[in-house]
């Protein structure tokens, strides 16, 4: 059959999982280590003059070992080049595993499925979504590519459970699936990659940061690694920068996004710290394509370690109402169904709050949240168990009136009790007047006690980065392609304008991992 994007959405196909219209919430980092606890740096700046003290010779380095540096490593490998892969971190797979799936468009898995998915309308939805500021033929590239991706997973003996969708995009996210075919994160792909590349004589090679691209004229050479007496230069003829963009490095982050790097959270693994971005500009004359562009998320609760820790799940991912720092109730709550919106709302607020109560608690443990997560056993229309989670949470307040919850929130308790009051009205009438929030999603606070929180804005990765041509070829500022020079996932722009499209195409960044990377692969082979 053919579903289009809304049509999609007026039904209930979701295959495999028994997922209802809505989707999972997430399809990136799970469970994290502090991000923003950043790892050494590169002990020499990038363009800096250098000496070798030993020369390597390969065909082609990798540098990261992500879901892009892998699917780059291992396509490389099988296309008969010589290979090492450079990963800064003691162990291999960055922030890639831990997330959960990756886009495929036209793949034999969803066909197996019953699902059809019109590349047309996905280009141009795509297109209209960014307003145009993505990159057309990269779009093109990476749509026509993603479905051969999964099915090039697939020979390589990775399984899948489903293919689902978030908020309004095409079901197009494919879940890998573990041994009993549940729904399972990508380190199980990187896992199956990672030992076939191996085979195939990839070699690995963990701590190893690359400390800058070796340069001669407008031709990259290769790559610098270590530093002074044990600096050495890797010569290849190709090199694929793969190291996952900058959302570790706070310098970076405030200079492209111009916003503090203390007002968000960052979910993740350590080293994304923009060695790709910073050694391709700064020794190459690299473009950027909207380096500003952030993959946020739902946001964080004080106290939780993880964005599918119960109460960030059904507080933050879940319609409960918000108030600003005036507490007065400022957006359409049921746009958390697309986290990127739901980034932008809180990252252009000062703050943000949550206002629920213990009737709201009822109703997630009885009714089941309004937006599911399968891997915490959560799915809408059935009773989830998040009490306890939400009261030993210690980022969340109680009270037993509105004023007294303002109190402990720091907001103005009149101006807060206001906003309930009017807010409790719509709910009687099933008419949100303010912001059209649908009347299913209108619970009223009226249940003492009473909560509260403070949300702080989250992110999952970078999407802004080197400028790309449909071949992965990394851009220099003149337009033309840089010879030697490639890259892919996070290291990789112009699929994206200033958003992740989670509402068009769920799994869209680990899908342009995969595809940027055995593209990239196939390109410098050709």
């Amino acid at each position: 059959m053919s579903i289009s994007r809304r049509s999609f959405l007026s039904g209930s196909l979701l295959a495999g999982a028994g997922i209802v219209a809505g989707g999972l919430i997430s399809c990136s980092p799970a469970g994290e280590t502090p991000a923003k606890d950043q790892t050494e740096q590169a002990s020499q700046p990038a363009g800096a003059k250098h000496n070798p003290a030993s020369t390597e010779q390969f065909d082609v380095v990798v540098v990261g070992s992500g879901t892009a540096g892998t699917c780059a490593a291992l396509r490389a490998a099988e296309l008969g080049k010589k290979v090492v892969c450079l990963e800064k971190n003691s162990g291999l797979g960055g922030t890639s595993v831990f997330a959960e799936g990756l886009c495929g468009i036209g793949s034999r898995y969803q066909a197996e499925q019953g699902i059809e998915v019109d590349r047309a309308a996905v280009l141009a939805d795509t297109m209209n979504y960014h307003h145009y500021a993505c990159l057309g033929p990269v779009v093109r590239s990476f749509i026509d590519n993603c479905g051969e991706t999964i099915d090039w997973l697939e020979e390589q003996g990775v399984t899948f459970s489903s293919v689902v969708a978030l908020g309004d995009s095409y079901p197009v996210w494919h879940l890998p699936a573990d041994q009993a075919g549940a729904p399972t994160h990508m380190q199980t792909v990187l896992e199956v990659l990672q030992k076939n590349a191996e085979s195939l004589g990839v070699e690995f090679r963990t701590s190893a940061p690359m400390t800058d691209l070796a340069v001669d004229g407008k031709t990259v050479k290769g790559v610098y690694i270590g530093s002074g007496s044990s600096e050495t230069l890797i010569e290849a003829p190709a090199v694929v920068l793969a190291s996952g963009g900058y959302a570790n490095n706070a310098e970076l982050f405030e200079k492209f996004t111009g916003r503090p790097y203390d007002s968000v959270h960052v979910w993740g693994m350590t080293g994304r710290d923009g060695d790709g971005i910073i050694a391709a500009t700064a020794s190459a004359n690299a473009d950027t394509h909207i380096p500003s562009a952030v993959m946020y998320h739902t946001g964080r609760i004080e106290g939780t370690d993880a964005f599918s820790d119960i109460p960030n799940f059904v507080l933050t991912m879940q319609p409960t109402m918000r108030v600003n720092a005036s507490a007065e109730r400022y957006f359409n709550e049921a746009v958390t169904s697309d986290f990127s919106a739901t980034g932008n709302v809180l990252t252009t607020n000062a703050a943000n709050y949550v206002i629920f109560d213990d009737a709201y608690i009822d109703h997630i443990e009885q009714e089941g949240p309004f937006c599911p997560m399968p891997n915490l056993g959560a799915f809408v229309g059935q009773p989830f168990e998040c009490r306890k989670g939400i009261e030993s949470c210690a980022g969340i307040v109680k009270a037993d009136t509105i004023e007294d919850l303002a109190d402990q929130l720091g907001l103005e308790p009149d101006t807060l009790a206001k906003t309930v009051a009017r807010y409790n009205e719509f709910c009687a009438t099933g008419a949100d007047e303010d912001y059209g929030k649908p009347a299913e999603q209108l619970l009223s606070i009226e249940t003492a006690p009473f909560y509260g929180a403070v949300i702080t804005p989250t992110l999952f990765t970078t999407v802004g980065a080197l400028s790309v041509n449909e071949n992965m070829q990394v851009i220099d500022t003149d337009g033309h392609a840089i010879a030697g020079l490639f890259a892919a996932g996070g290291d990789a722009a112009g699929l994206y304008g200033s958003n992740y499209d989670v509402d068009v195409c769920s799994g869209s960044q680990q899908g342009w991992a995969a595809t940027s990377g055995r593209l990239a692969a196939e390109r410098l082979s050709a």
